[in-house]
C-alpha cells in the first residue's frame, strides 16, 4: 500500500530503558582523577533542589549557591594546559548508549512502543522508592529521588529531539514538547523563521502552514496582513507523492541570521546532492555487448527484438538524451514513445492541466476516470503518445487495457535510464525552465549543442537544425505529459479503491514492490515536477490552420524524420490523419497567472538584502511586463530564440553544471535589453511564472533574477555568476549563504539576510595591497569538517534521543542535576570587526570570477589592563551553525534564603531561568578573550565517556558573535548558536549533543 499513499510512518526506535538493578548509582560512578569537584558540583541539586510539601515541584536554591563557581584552571586538548578563565562543568562518566539491552534482553514484560512511552517507563522506574526493609526511615538515595510530577515540572518547556522513522530507511528529525500538551505557547516555539511571503513557499515540499497573500516579513519584523486568505488554495487531498526535498528547505532559515536550524543541519549529510549523483554513463545493453561471441542465429533473434517497442526500457542499457533526441523516432520507439504530433501533445497536456485544476478548485471527488474510461484512457495512451505493447501485449498478466497495467507502462517509461531528464538532480530542479524558454545560445549546462548528433553519423548540421525546432524542448513536453497521465492515473485509481481496480483486480503486493521500486528517485521527481508544471504554467499553440489552407500549402517535412520511419509505421502514420502539426516547438506558449505574486516576492527579497537599486529594478520590469499594479499582468510570451544563431563555443563547461563542489555553482545570466518588453531571460522566467522545483534553486533563481534584471549590476558584473560565492557591488557586498564568508558576515550590525543570501556593509580586500576588490564575483575554496562520527547523525537512530534527552542517561535524583546559568557579563573584553581579506594570484581568475584560495577576518581585541591587539582567523573549513531551538522556562521554583532562618511560612518562591541539566552532559565555559589560544575539542574517541562541551559566552555585541563564528571557522568545528532569553544553556548543550558538534554559542543583543 505503500506505493499508493508512500506516507511515512511515525515509528520511535528509543531504546528500552535500562533495569534499576542494572543501572549504576552515583555512588559507584568513578570520578576521573585529576579533576577538582567542589562542593556544589558534587551535590547537584540535592539541597538546591529541595522538595517541600504542599507544592507540585517547589525547589529551593540559596542565593549563595553558583554551579560554576571556584573551578580552578583545567589543561587545555592541545597543551594539557586550559587558558586562564574557563571553568569546568564536567560530570562523572555516563553509561554507553550501547550498554542499553535490546528487547530481547530486557526483563521487564512490557516494553515503550514510541518516545513518550520510554520517557514515562524510565520516569516511572526512577520514582519507584528503593527497598528498605530494615527501616522504615528513607534511605539517602532515597531522599534524593525525584518523583514523575517533579521531574515533569522541572523540565518541562524543554525540547526533546528525536528521529522519525519513515520509508526506505529513512529517518526525519524532529522536536516535541512531550510534557507541554497543555500549554499554548510551546505550539509557537521554533528554531526558524516564518517564510517571508507566500512565493517563498515553492521551496518545500513538507507541509506548513499557509502563508496568506498579505503576508510580508521585511527586515525580519512581519507586515500586518489585513487578508488572510489564501486564494489559489485548493480544497481537495491529491495523491500523496511521499517525498520531500533534502535538506528540509523550511529549516533553512534559522532564527539566527546566517545559520539553519535543526532538521536542516541533520539532513546536510544525506541530502539529495549526495544520494543522487549523476549524470550515469551511457552504455548499451549487456547482451549487445556480447553479440560478437554469439552464434549467427541468436545474434538476429537478438537484434531482431532490440528494435521492438520498449524494448530497451529494462535491458540495462543508460540512454545519452542528446543522442536518443537526435536520433529520432526509430530509436523512440524501443523505449516505447511515438513520434507525437506536437499540437496533439499540447492539447492534451493543457486539456490535463485544465482538468485537474477545475477538480482541486471545486474540491470534488471527480477523477479522470469519471470523464474517461479505462479502456478510452488505454487507447488514448497507446495510439497517439505510445506504442502498443508487442506480443505478449499483457504487462500484466490478464489485465492489458487495466489502469493499474497503464501505470506501470507509464513508470517503465519514465524509468528508463538517460533518457529523460533526471530531476532527482539538483541540478536539474534549478534548470528545468532552461529547457522551457532558452535554446542553447549561451553554451552553459547539459543542454542540445550543435556537436551532439555527430556520433550518430547523421551529419554535421542536424543538431543546430533539432535546436532550431525546439526538438530538446518537445522532449522535456513529452515527458511532462507522461507524467501528468501517470500522475492523474494515480490519484484516480486511489480514489476509486485504495486496492481493487474494477477493471484489473485486485493488487498483489509484488506489485506494489515493482511498483514501488519504478517510482523510487526520478519518477517520483518527475511527479513533483509536472505538479508544480500544472500549477504554474498555462500552455497553449496557434490555431491549427484551416482546409483551404493546408490544401494550398504541402506540409513540409522536419529534417529528423525522412527515412527513419519503417514502410507499416508509415502507412500508419497517415491512416490516423492527424490535425495540422506545428513547425516548431517554439510555436508553444507559456503563460503563467502568477506573475504579480511571484514579482511581490521578488521585490520583498531586494529590499531584505538591503539591494540599493529596488526603485531601477521595479522600473525595468514593468517596462518588461507592463503596470505592475494591475491586478492581471500580461501572460508571459515565449520569445523565438530557437530561430538565431546557435552558439558554437560554450563558455561554461558541462562539467561546471554537475560539480558536486561545495564551493562553485556557476550559471550564465541573460543580458536581456531593458527597453523591448517582456525580453525575459530563462532564469527570470522561471522564476516570474512559478515554476520553481522545491529545493535550493530557489535562492538562486531569486539573486540571479535581480541581476539579470538590473543592467548596471550586469555591466558591472558580468554574464558568470557563481551562486556559491559572493561579490561586490558598491559600497556593499552580497554572499550567498551556501559560503562561509557569508554565514560568518550575517551576525555583524548592518547586515541583512532573506532566502538563502546575505547583504554586508563589509567589502573583501587583497590580503596583498588591502586595495578594495570591487565589482566582481568571488568563489573560496575551503575544507569539509571532519565528522565526529564515521556514521551521519541521522542514520544512528535512537541514539539521537538517548543522548539528548532531558533525563541524561544515568540515574534521575537530584543529585543528579545541575543548574547552568551565563556567567555575569564581562565589559574588560572589547572586539570590534576589522576587515575581510581575500588571498589570491593572477592565475585565480576563472571566467570572471575571482576564485580565492583563503579568506581571513581580522578583529582588534583590547582590555580594560591591556593595549589593543589584532587577531586574524582564516575561514578555513565549511562549517554550518545551527540555531538554537527555543524552550519556554519550567514549572519549577526555587527558593533564595536561608531555610534554617526563615519559617516555611515565610518562605519565597522564584521561577527558575532555565532548566536544570543532567551531570551525564559534560561542558566547559570558555571566556571570548581565551578564544585567540584554544584549541579545537577533541573528537570523542572513548566511547566510555560523553564527549564535552565547549560554551563560548559571546554576548554583548554582535562583533564578539562574529569573532566566535570566525573562530569555528578557522578551527573546524559547527556550533550552536543560542540566544540569551529564548533558549537557556542546558538545552543548548543537549541540542549540541543531539546533532554531534562540540560547541554552543551564547550570544545577546
Amino acid at each position: 500500500m505503500s506505493f499508493l499513499f508512500s506516507r511515512r510512518r511515525s515509528q520511535s526506535d528509543a531504546a528500552p530503558p535500562h533495569h534499576e538493578t542494572q543501572r549504576p548509582s552515583l555512588a559507584h560512578r568513578r570520578i576521573p582523577s585529576g579533576r577538582h569537584v567542589d562542593d556544589h558540583s558534587e551535590r547537584g541539586l540535592r539541597g538546591l533542589l529541595r522538595r517541600h510539601s504542599g507544592s507540585v515541584s517547589p525547589l529551593d536554591i540559596p542565593a549563595h549557591d553558583h554551579i560554576q563557581k571556584g573551578a580552578p584552571p583545567v589543561p587545555t586538548p592541545a597543551s594539557n594546559q586550559r587558558p586562564p578563565g574557563k571553568e569546568s562543568a564536567r560530570s562523572p562518566r555516563s553509561p554507553r548508549p550501547d550498554e542499553t539491552p535490546t528487547a530481547g534482553e530486557h526483563c521487564e514484560p512490557k516494553q515503550p512502543g514510541n518516545i513518550q512511552d520510554f520517557l514515562e517507563n524510565r520516569l516511572d522506574t526512577a520514582s519507584k522508592p528503593h527497598d528498605s526493609a530494615s527501616s522504615k526511615a528513607p534511605s539517602p538515595s532515597d531522599r534524593g529521588t525525584l518523583t514523575k510530577n517533579e521531574v515533569k515540572a522541572l523540565l518541562s518547556g524543554a525540547p526533546h529531539f528525536l528521529l522519525e522513522r519513515g520509508k526506505h530507511k529513512r529517518f526525519y528529525p524532529q522536536v516535541i514538547f512531550p510534557w507541554d500538551e497543555q500549554n499554548a505557547v510551546v505550539q509557537h516555539m521554533w528554531d526558524r523563521k516564518p517564510l517571508p511571503h507566500a512565493s517563498f513557499t515553492l521551496s518545500t515540499l513538507h507541509a506548513h502552514l499557509p502563508v496568506p497573500d498579505d503576508w510580508v516579513v521585511k527586515g525580519g519584523v512581519p507586515i500586518q496582513a489585513y487578508d488572510w486568505r489564501r486564494t489559489d488554495a485548493t480544497n481537495r487531498a491529491t495523491f500523496d507523492i511521499g517525498i520531500f526535498e533534502v535538506p528540509n528547505m523550511l529549516s533553512n532559515n534559522g532564527k539566527e541570521p546566517g545559520t539553519v536550524g535543526f532538521r536542516h543541519f541533520l539532513e546536510l549529510p544525506v541530502s539529495d546532492a549526495v544520494r543522487f549523483t549523476g549524470p550515469e554513463e551511457p552504455k548499451r545493453p549487456e547482451y549487445m555487448r556480447q553479440i560478437s561471441t554469439m552464434g549467427a542465429t541468436e545474434a538476429f533473434e537478438l537484434m531482431e527484438g532490440y528494435n521492438k517497442p520498449y524494448s530497451q526500457c529494462q535491458s540495462g542499457a543508460v540512454f545519452d538524451r542528446h543522442r536518443l533526441i537526435s536520433e529520432g523516432p526509430e530509436a523512440w520507439k524501443r523505449i516505447g514513445v511515438r513520434d507525437i504530433n506536437l499540437r496533439s501533445l499540447v492539447q492534451r497536456l493543457e486539456h490535463l492541466r485544465q482538468f485537474r485544476e477545475d477538480m482541486l478548485r471545486e474540491g470534488s471527488t471527480k477523477t479522470i476516470l469519471d470523464i474517461e474510461s479505462p479502456r478510452q484512457l488505454h487507447d488514448s495512451l497507446h495510439t497517439r503518445f505510445l506504442h502498443p505493447h508487442p506480443p505478449p501485449a499483457d504487462i500484466l498478466a490478464g489485465h492489458p487495457e487495466s489502469i493499474k497495467s497503464q501505470i506501470k507502462t507509464l513508470a517503465v517509461v519514465l524509468a528508463t535510464p538517460g533518457a529523460w531528464i533526471n530531476f532527482s538532480l539538483p541540478e536539474w530542479r534549478f534548470r528545468a525552465g532552461q529547457v522551457l524558454w532558452e535554446a542553447s545560445q549561451h553554451g552553459d549546462g547539459d543542454c542540445l549543442t550543435p556537436t551532439s548528433g555527430t556520433k550518430t553519423g547523421t551529419g554535421e548540421g542536424l543538431s543546430e537544425s533539432l535546436i532550431k525546432s525546439g526538438m530538446e524542448r518537445k522532449w522535456l513536453l513529452i515527458q511532462l505529459l507522461l507524467s501528468a497521465e501517470l500522475l492523474l492515473r494515480l490519484d484516480a485509481f486511489v480514489r476509486v479503491d485504495m486496492l481493487h481496480d474494477p477493471h484489473g483486480g485486485n493488487i498483489t503486493v509484488q506489485e506494489l514492490r515493482q511498483f514501488e521500486k519504478l517510482r523510487e528517485g526520478k519518477v517520483n521527481w518527475d511527479l513533483v515536477v509536472v505538479r508544480r508544471f500544472l500549477n504554474s504554467l498555462d500552455i497553449s499553440c496557434p490555431s491549427p490552420p484551416t482546409p483551404d489552407s493546408a490544401r494550398s500549402k504541402p506540409s513540409p517535412k522536419s529534417p529528423e524524420k525522412g527515412h527513419r520511419f519503417a514502410f507499416l509505421e508509415a502507412l500508419t502514420r497517415k491512416s490516423s490523419l492527424p490535425v495540422g502539426d506545428l513547425q516548431s516547438a517554439w510555436d508553444c506558449q507559456l503563460s503563467s497567472t502568477h506573475v504579480r505574486q511571484q514579482l511581490e516576492g521578488l521585490y520583498v527579497f531586494a529590499e531584505n538584502i538591503g539591494w540599493p537599486r529596488i526603485a531601477e529594478l521595479k522600473t525595468t520590469m514593468e517596462v518588461k511586463l507592463g503596470d505592475c499594479t494591475s491586478p492581471v499582468l500580461p501572460a508571459l510570451i515565449v520569445d523565438r530564440w530557437g530561430q538565431g544563431n546557435i552558439s558554437q563555443t560554450p563558455s561554461l563547461a558541462r562539467a561546471d553544471m554537475y560539480t558536486r563542489d561545495p564551493c562553485r555553482r556557476r550559471v550564465k545570466l541573460n543580458g536581456s535589453d531593458p527597453t523591448q518588453p517582456q525580453s525575459l531571460g530563462w532564469i527570470s522566467r522561471t522564476w516570474l511564472s512559478g515554476f520553481v522545483i522545491p529545493g535550493e534553486g530557489i535562492s538562486h533563481l531569486l539573486m540571479a533574477t535581480i541581476l539579470e534584471n538590473d543592467v548596471a549590476a550586469l555591466d558591472q558584473l558580468g554574464t558568470t555568476a557563481s551562486l556559491y560565492g559572493g561579490f561586490t557591488l558598491g559600497e556593499r557586498s552580497w554572499w550567498s549563504k551556501a559560503c562561509i564568508i557569508g554565514r560568518v558576515l550575517s551576525s555583524l550590525t548592518g547586515a541583512s539576510t532573506c532566502m538563502g543570501w546575505i547583504g554586508s556593509d563589509m567589502v573583501p580586500r587583497h590580503a596583498t595591497t588591502l586595495e578594495i576588490l570591487e565589482s566582481g564575483w568571488f568563489e573560496l575554496t575551503v575544507e569539509e569538517v571532519q565528522r565526529c562520527s564515521s556514521k551521519p547523525r541521522i542514520k544512528q537512530g535512537a541514539r539521537l534521543a538517548l543522548e539528548s534527552s532531558p533525563l541524561g542517561t544515568a540515574d534521575i535524583t537530584a543529585e543528579a542535576f545541575t543548574l547552568p546559568r551565563d556567567p555575569e557579563p564581562s565589559p574588560a573584553c572589547r572586539v570590534a570587526t576589522q576587515s575581510l581579506t581575500l588571498s589570491t594570484n593572477e592565475a585565480s581568475q576563472e571566467k570572471g570570477v575571482l576564485v580565492a584560495h583563503e579568506a581571513s577576518i581580522s578583529f582588534s581585541i583590547a582590555s580594560s589592563v591591556d593595549e589593543p591587539i589584532t587577531v586574524s582567523f582564516p575561514l578555513k573549513y565549511n562549517v554550518r551553525f545551527v540555531s538554537a531551538h527555543q524552550c519556554c522556562p519550567p514549572l519549577g521554583v526555587f527558593h533564595r534564603g536561608d531555610d534554617q532562618k526563615e519559617s516555611h511560612a515565610s518562605t519565597k518562591y522564584t521561577r527558575l531561568t532555565g532548566h536544570p541539566l543532567h551531570q551525564s552532559y559534560p561542558y566547559e565555559y570558555v571566556p571570548l578573550g581565551a578564544l585567540a589560544t584554544t584549541s579545537a575539542p577533541p573528537p570523542s574517541q572513548d566511547t566510555e565517556t560523553s564527549p564535552e562541551i565547549m560554551v563560548i559566552d559571546a554576548r554583548g555585541d554582535r562583533d564578539r558573535e562574529t569573532f566566535a563564528r570566525a573562530w569555528c571557522a578557522y578551527i573546524g568545528c559547527h556550533a550552536i548558536i543560542g540566544r540569551c532569553g529564548r533558549t537557556c544553556v542546558a538545552c543548548c548543550i543537549r541540542q549540541a549533543r543531539a546533532v554531534d558538534v562540540r560547541v554552543v554559542v551564547r550570544v545577546s543583543d
